[in-house]
């Protein structure tokens, strides 16, 4: 065997090596790939329920009389009050649910003997840094009376992201019905993605310029949002600088710097011959 030959067998088997060598990468980046992808799936679509216990509830009224019986994992009134005294029919349970998890429904189980009355169950979403909270899913046993035992029709809760950063949550139990009727547990339905990070919100343009006064920002209810400014630098001083206005009252806004609000009515604003301006604004909540 030539030379020339043997150096053509040894180019060729170099090739072939490293041919197999990067096909073989190639399957198992592909493999650990589609794993990781099938991981992720699983912990996006991971299906959870929480259940709370009757016995979790306390009366906002100190005065309200109500009996827990461990035995029957029930909740009721005393018979002998009656039946629409203010706020002594009233009870909450506070939640701790998973962050970012999306709930979907909430089911009520009891027991109700009272064709008069009924078990009220209704999840609210309370505000940090305000005294409001918002009903997100409300059911009672009345448009399920049976005369005793029973389990409400599944509430659906459309897109409902929980963001334990700017919300807390509680369920809050009204409680009309007697004859030992009474709340027995809540079951809530979610998705848990608590293990997932959160979708970034979409960063708009605002600008000022020409006639141009103002910029109201495109919101309909109580939102927060983060709104930051371009390089002032050209206008003359401060006093020209635009000027944030929200439900009415007015805060100055600075150079390359953000300030974050909440509010239903938000606007930048700018005086007459005080130069064009621009900046960003972000849907925070």
């Amino acid at each position: 065997m030539s030379k020339h030959q043997i150096w053509l067998i040894a180019i060729i088997s170099s090739f072939s090596t490293v041919a197999i060598i990067a096909g073989s990468m190639l399957f198992f980046s592909w493999a650990l790939a589609a794993s990781s992808s099938t991981t992720t799936q699983q912990t996006i679509d991971n299906f959870a329920f929480v259940s709370i216990s009757s016995l979790a509830f306390e009366p906002v009224d100190q005065n309200a009389a109500y009996n827990k019986d461990v035995k029957r994992q029930m909740l009721t009134l005393n018979s002998q009050t009656g039946r629409f005294v203010d706020g002594e029919n009233i009870f909450i349970a506070p939640l701790i649910l998973p962050d970012k998890s999306i709930l979907t429904g909430m089911t009520v189980f009891g027991e109700d003997f009272d064709n008069q009355g009924a078990v009220q169950l209704r999840l609210k979403r309370c505000y940090h840094n305000q005294a409001r909270c918002i009903n997100l899913a409300e059911t009672t046993s009345t448009d399920s009376y049976a005369a005793g035992q029973f389990e409400t029709v599944k509430v659906t809760i459309p897109n409902e992201v929980v963001d334990n950063n700017f919300y807390s949550y509680i369920l809050e139990l009204e409680l009309t019905a007697l004859s030992s009727s009474g709340l027995r547990s809540v079951r809530l339905e979610m998705v848990d993605r608590s293990g997932t990070a959160a979708s970034p919100a979409d960063v708009n343009k605002w600008s000022l310029a020409g006639e141009v006064t103002n910029f109201l920002l495109p919101n309909s209810d109580l939102t927060q949002v983060r709104v930051c400014t371009d390089d002032l630098s050209h206008l003359k001083n401060a006093t020209h600088y635009p000027r944030l206005v929200v439900d009415g009252k007015s805060m100055p806004l600075s150079s390359n710097s953000c300030v974050t609000v909440w509010g239903r009515d938000i606007e930048v604003q700018r005086a007459l011959n005080t130069g064009p301006s621009s900046g960003t604004y972000q849907f925070l909540r």
